[in-house]
Formats: structure tokens, sequence, C-alpha cells
């Protein structure tokens, strides 16, 4: 069964960086960029942004589905502001097209100054980090998905045990 792999977790907690080295060591797999599907300038939640990112996510999603040398999608995303109805939206609709996947979501999380040092060794300025944290360091304690503590490991360590989780 193919699988959509949701990395989800606070901003700059390591989404993107654990997501390219789940890349790098499963087979078969695609990567999917969320901030090249919603980069618009200025970019702003209005309905008419959110319907494009929403059909942008959806197409590339059902193209990796639908082509038989890919197996599991990879999808670093955040949840926070109006991305998780996106998400359950674009999830929906490919259900709705009877399309067969199994989605899997997994929170990255670290201690909150670990979070900030690598906010920060990202190149973000103090404030967005600041933002960052105020808006999605605990936004995730309350959900249910499979947790990852990635305080004390490194991006490889951090695929492994999600290629691992989900028998990719």
């Amino acid at each position: 069964m193919k699988k959509i792999i949701t990395i989800v977790g606070p901003n700059g907690v390591g989404k993107t960086t654990a997501a390219n080295s789940l890349l790098k060591i499963c087979l078969h797999s695609a990567y999917v960029d969320s901030d090249c599907l919603r980069a618009i300038n200025p970019f702003k939640f209005t309905d008419k942004t959110k319907k494009a990112v929403t059909e942008n996510i959806f197409c590339v999603f059902r193209n990796y589905l639908l082509c038989d040398d890919i197996e599991t999608i990879i999808f670093p995303y955040g949840f926070h502001g109006e991305r998780k109805e996106i998400y359950n939206e674009t999830i929906q609709r490919l259900h709705n097209e009877d399309i067969e996947f199994d989605s899997h979501i997994v929170i990255l999380k670290c201690e909150y100054d670990e979070n900030i040092r690598r906010a920060l060794n990202d190149s973000r300025d103090i404030e967005r980090v600041k933002r960052g944290m105020s808006n999605t360091f605990n936004l995730y304690d309350d959900y249910g998905f499979t947790f990852i503590n990635t305080t004390d490991l490194n991006p490889r360590q951090v695929a492994e045990k999600i290629k691992e989780l989900f028998c990719i």
C-alpha cells in the first residue's frame, strides 16, 4: 500500500531537514515541498489562496500516488493556522477519488531551547523565531499522533526512526 508520511511539529524543529534525510534513505519515495506549493507574495490565507494551495497539494499528491514508481510521499508540514484544514481537505479529496493509500502523521518535537537554537541556525530572525515558538511550540501536545523527541538525534537518526515506525 502506498503511504503518505506527513512530518509535523513546531516551527524550526527540523521537519524539512528530517524529510530530506528520509528521502535519501527510502527508495521509491517522493518529497513534496509545502513551502514551494504556497510560495505567494504576499502570502495571506484568503479563500482564493487556500483553494489554490489545497489544489496544489492535492494535484502533487495525486500525481505521485498514481505513479507506479513511487511508494511513499514524504511531506513536511505545519498544522498551525489554517494548514490542518487544508491537509484534511486534501486527504479527503484523495479518498473521494478512490485512490488507495495509508496516511501517517508523525510529530517531531525537541526541548524548547534546542528548538530555538535550530530555528536560529536556519537563518531565521529572532522575531520570526519568537512568533513561531509562541504559535506552534505547544500546538502539537494534544494531538494523538506518533511522537519523536528529536532533541538528541541528528537528522539521519530521525529519518531512521520514521522509516522504522511506518515500515517504509
